[in-house]
């Protein structure tokens, strides 16, 4: 069985930029998973996907120069600023993938265990292999959230977004997709220009769409609400800038921040594919979803007081209810090894390395928002946190090797 100082669960954008940040200080280490799997399987499904995020704000990160997104984008010819297509941001990380980290294994980790001190992960392949400290950067994969109300129905009825492998499967069919978020109106959008007939529920009374910037720009607007990688605004900028700051402010107010900054809303290039296209129920939840002769029955009630309820029957629900992370979804680590795991909310809690309650054992991408704040749920948090692990680990790490 081999063995390795620091292995890395999971090929996408954050174990990817761990990669090449090890292996800039030459610390040895594997990286297992197939390159860029989540985002794949989101693109592979059709239509017309972009990034909601800037693309100088979704950089794969490495300390060599030449390999951000707009490297990659500026001499194809292109978007390098917005929006950009969901497809080219897969090609962009398995372009990254292949010129910076080569070694990277397409093979899954089955099971993660800790014997004798040392962290024991069973292959796909049937191999195994030995590591001192192990980082998982599995990103949000197996965290869809499906709401209470709609987990009643059997599979082939309800399904979310992440999980849809082809939008052109639904052509003809009546679809409630439920949300009011990016990935919700995209969904619809996508859905009704398959030849579907979505109809879009939404808990709010307005759908919020955000509001094209332009990159040039008065001197006053660019100081007034300057443009970062996690958006616009000083908040967007502090949190971009100063990412390791919110780590030291207590919990219960760190938490509560993450779980309520950036709203439901939808990109402003999106907002003329929804908007006339389909039917939009506003101000209204859905409280139940029952099978009726292979259809789902939706009952839905008015958001507003003493609303009324009425009934909704449709060939299946699409759910664009974002996603929630939890340390016991986390399927393949051993049980016992997953209950040493401590919480903040369902998350893990991390110290200011990224390391769990287990000695070791790290997380980072989605899995650290709840420690580390919202910039972490999205692909521009990678570059601290490849920076903070690779750095602050890298004299034990090399002890080890």
């Amino acid at each position: 069985m081999s063995k390795v100082s620091v292995a890395i669960i999971g090929a996408g954008p954050y174990g990817l930029s761990l990669a090449a940040h090890l292996a800039a200080r030459q610390i040895d280490h594997r990286v297992f998973g197939r390159p860029m799997q989540f985002w794949s399987q989101i693109a592979e499904a059709g239509g017309e996907r972009y990034l909601k995020s800037y693309c100088f704000g979704t950089n794969i990160s490495t300390p060599a120069p030449g390999y951000t997104f707009a490297d990659h984008n500026g001499p194809r010819g292109l978007e390098t600023f917005e929006p950009c297509s969901m497809q080219n941001f897969v090609a962009y990380g398995r372009w990254f993938q292949q010129h910076v980290v080569p070694w990277a294994e397409d093979v899954n980790v089955e099971r993660l265990d800790r014997q004798a001190g040392s962290f024991v992960l069973s292959l796909a392949d049937g191999s195994r292999c030995t590591a001192d400290r192990v980082v998982i950067a599995t990103g949000l994969s197996g965290f869809a959230y499906v709401p209470t109300a709609l987990a009643a129905l059997p599979a082939p009825l309800v399904v979310h977004t992440s999980d849809i492998r082809s939008f052109a499967a639904f052509k003809g069919r009546d679809i409630a997709v439920v949300g009011a978020g990016q990935s919700a109106l995209e969904a619809a959008a996508l859905l009704f220009e398959s030849g579907a007939r979505p109809h879009l529920l939404v808990r709010e009374d307005a759908i919020l769409w955000q509001t094209r910037i332009s990159r040039e720009r008065s001197l006053w607007r660019r100081v007034r609400s300057p443009i970062a990688g996690l958006g616009t605004g000083p908040k967007a900028w502090t949190l971009t800038h100063l990412p390791g700051a919110m780590h030291s402010l207590p919990d219960a107010w760190r938490t509560r921040f993450t779980q309520s900054h950036l709203p439901a809303e939808g990109a402003w290039w999106l907002r003329s594919r929804v908007e006339d296209r389909f039917p939009i129920h506003r101000g209204v939840a859905v409280v139940e979803a029952l099978e009726a002769d292979g259809r789902a029955a939706l009952t839905l009630r008015s958001t507003s007081k003493n609303g009324p309820e009425r009934r909704l029957v449709v060939d299946h629900v699409v759910a664009g209810t974002g996603y929630n992370i939890d340390v016991e979804r986390f399927s393949f680590i051993e049980e016992g090894l997953r209950g040493a795991i401590a919480r903040l909310e369902r998350s893990p809690r991390l110290n200011a390395s990224f390391e769990s309650s287990v000695p070791g054992l790290h997380f980072i991408g989605p899995a650290s928002a709840m420690s580390f704040g919202p910039l972490f749920r999205f692909v521009v948090g990678a570059e601290y946190s490849a920076q903070v692990v690779s750095g602050r680990h890298a004299p034990r790490a090399s002890q080890a090797a």
